[in-house]
């Protein structure tokens, strides 16, 4: 009996700190790298993406591709956080300046609480201003 409670008091701490884990640094090395895989495993299930050709909602999967595709068009050469907070809603938010061989780019992703800890549930990739 005691067994079994340690190990379930052991599971709550494990999942008590996943819940509360900042996953933007992952996110960060992610978009230095263009890692489209790593970071669609840090999104929800259903995640708003713009990108400068295309924007909606989509499933991880697809956004997976399309970042990809992105990166594969936009090779990223770093990536700096500029701002950081929390949303009205509760959410985190994070914008900054990811560089890449064809110029710098807006970006911005909101991270909510989801069934197993911090989640993007939105990113946009915005192409800098043109005046």
């Amino acid at each position: 009996m005691k067994l079994i409670a340690s190990t379930f008091a052991f599971m709550m701490i494990a999942f008590t700190g996943r819940a509360q884990t900042d996953i933007t640094p992952m996110v960060i090395d992610a978009l230095r790298k263009g890692d489209a895989v790593a970071i669609s495993t840090m999104m929800m299930p259903q995640v708003e993406l713009t990108l400068p050709a295309r924007e909606g909602t989509f499933t991880s999967g697809e956004a997976k591709t399309l970042l990809a595709q992105f990166f594969k068009e936009h090779s990223p050469k770093d990536f700096s956080v500029k701002h950081q907070g929390t949303s009205k809603l509760d959410d985190q938010y994070r914008i900054g300046d990811l560089l890449t061989a064809k110029g710098t780019y807006r970006v911005t992703f909101f991270m909510k609480k989801g069934g197993w800890g911090m989640q993007i549930k939105q990113m946009k990739i915005e192409a800098p201003d043109e005046d």
